[in-house]
C-alpha cells in the first residue's frame, strides 16, 4: 500500500491539518505535554492510513476480552 500523498502540516491539542487543507479533530483531545512533533504524527498518520485503506477481505477481527 502506498503512503498517503498528503503531509501533516500542523497539530494541536484538538486537531491536525494536512497539506491539502483538510482539518481533522482528534477523537480525544491531547494534553499539551503529549503533542507529538509533526514528523512523529506523520508516522502515525501513515500507519493508520495504511491499515484503514487496505482492501483486504481476509482480515480477521479478534476480540479476546
Amino acid at each position: 500500500m502506498a503512503k498517503p500523498k498528503v503531509k501533516v502540516v500542523r497539530i494541536s491539542t484538538t486537531e491536525f491539518e494536512l497539506s491539502d487543507g483538510r482539518v481533522y479533530q482528534h477523537p480525544i483531545p491531547l494534553e499539551r505535554d503529549e503533542i507529538p512533533t509533526v514528523q512523529e504524527f506523520q508516522f502515525y498518520y501513515e500507519h493508520w492510513f495504511t491499515l484503514l485503506s487496505r482492501d483486504d477481505n481476509d482480515r480477521e477481527v479478534v476480540n479476546d476480552c
